[in-house]
């Protein structure tokens, strides 16, 4: 079970020094630059902190409305709550089995209504397995903006309610203690 739970001052601090990360920060989009920066970006999207066992934020799940150039290329004909989602772990962190797994579907369990869609880099797969780990679905190859070199994979979650209330943004995933079940 993972648990949420509201982020602090010390988590927004956190947050900055993961954006830090090289791997990180280069594909942060908007790219992130000063602490102002990172307090714009957490009221405009919905953010998840990933935490560890000490309740310390060590990377993060976002999900964003998806602008309209990058949904006309989307072959979906309903488009009614469309997201994207991304998500960030450090390089230090990268080998803790599961852990983004797990948080990426914790996220989509809150959000029934949403469609949610990924995009990542054929060669980065680790997100892949994140990604078909967390029940999206291969859709096809495009250009995330249109003078890219490389295309990416695109992924989709299908909305798996059409009712509900939404939670509140800006909450932070912690792992379990180690004495509760997973």
């Amino acid at each position: 079970m993972i648990r949420t739970k509201p982020f602090s001052e010390a988590d927004i601090a956190r947050l900055w020094e993961i954006e830090r990360d090289p791997l990180v920060s280069k594909k942060m989009p908007g790219k992130i630059k000063s602490k102002q920066d990172l307090e714009e970006w957490l009221s405009d999207n919905i953010v998840y902190g990933i935490c560890d066992l000490q309740n310390n934020i060590i990377g993060f799940v976002q999900l964003y409305e998806m602008g309209n150039s990058l949904i006309k290329r989307l072959p979906i004909k309903n488009t009614k709550n469309l997201y994207e989602i991304s998500f960030a772990l450090p390089e230090k962190y990268r080998y803790t089995a599961g852990l983004v797994s797990s948080a990426v579907r914790e996220v989509c369990t809150l959000f029934p209504k949403f469609q949610i869609v990924a995009f990542t880099h054929p060669d980065n797969l680790k997100s892949i397995r994140v990604l078909e780990k967390s029940g999206f679905t291969y859709l096809f190859k495009t250009k995330y903006h249109g003078n890219d070199r490389h295309e990416n994979m695109v992924y989709i979650k299908h909305p798996t309610s059409e009712v509900g209330d939404l939670p509140l943004p800006m909450w932070k995933i912690s792992l379990p203690n180690e004495s509760e079940d997973i």
